[in-house]
């Protein structure tokens, strides 16, 4: 059954198949060498966000996200970010081209997709390991990245603040997570995680490509789900009962 309530089986089905055409003829193309070397890591680094982009096409299409297809493609994903990444890459860069030690509002968004993922899905811990690998790296520190990762990896020390010097609205947008993740009462904890998927998630897409994504005639929607809000309600164990059939909040990972 599908998940997604935006589109329909027949779309999401054509989205794998086409991304995975793309990959095979990409793959294909490396393998014999038909990628100039200056050209390999933006291909790659463009092949890693096609993984991705399948594997969240899956939950909306309604797959088994368990399955060996769904794990191949999250580790793919993973190994060609590490084939890729040189440190600071991928982070913002002040008003004199110098990286600061936070990533652009992208980064931040796919990194805490992919640890969401990884406390959702039977990831084994070593690509998990690749994903601190960078965070740490890169000399990023974030409140809801170390949450998400000291959850695989407990004995992970604290971090006392966050390396941000210029938010450019990542706290504004998603620092009710961040409440949320140092709340002891659950039931507020659960109520704010209610309003922010009911009034905030989809909204701290404006301004940025993600916006009105599924009205994108070159039809690369794949979907809107919040998972880092289920793996806080994992962590956390909160009762989801009140926003559980959200349309942005992907139920079944839990």
């Amino acid at each position: 059954m599908v998940r997604d309530i935006i589109k329909d089986k027949d779309y999401f089905e054509e989205i794998i198949r086409r991304d995975y055409s793309r990959l095979n003829k990409r793959i294909k193309k490396i393998e014999e060498g038909q990628i100039k070397p200056e050209r390999e890591n933006i291909v790659k680094d463009s092949m890693s966000g096609t993984y991705k982009n399948i594997i969240i096409s899956r939950y909306s299409l309604g797959d088994n996200m368990s399955s060996a297809e769904v794990l191949s493609d999250y580790m793919n994903a993973v190994e060609l970010m590490d084939e890729t990444w040189t440190p600071k890459a991928w982070n913002m860069l002040s008003s004199d081209s110098k990286p600061l030690e936070q990533y652009t509002f992208s980064s931040f968004l796919d990194f805490s997709r992919m640890l969401s993922l990884g406390v959702l899905l039977p990831i084994p811990q070593q690509y998990l390991l690749k994903l601190v690998k960078f965070i740490d790296g890169d000399e990023v520190k974030d409140f809801l990245f170390e949450f998400l990762i000291r959850y695989a990896i407990p004995q992970r020390k604290v971090i006392q603040e966050e390396s941000y010097s210029e938010f450019f609205h990542v706290n504004e947008r998603y620092g009710v997570l961040k409440e949320i993740i140092n709340e002891t009462d659950k039931l507020v904890a659960q109520r704010k995680l209610k309003d922010f998927l009911e009034t905030k998630w989809y909204q701290s897409f404006k301004g940025t490509p993600l916006y009105n994504l599924h009205d994108n005639p070159h039809n690369i929607y794949v979907g809107y789900w919040c998972f880092q809000a289920a793996a806080i309600t994992k962590i956390m164990e909160l009762d989801d009962s009140s926003y559980r059939n959200n349309q942005y909040y992907p139920k079944d990972l839990l």
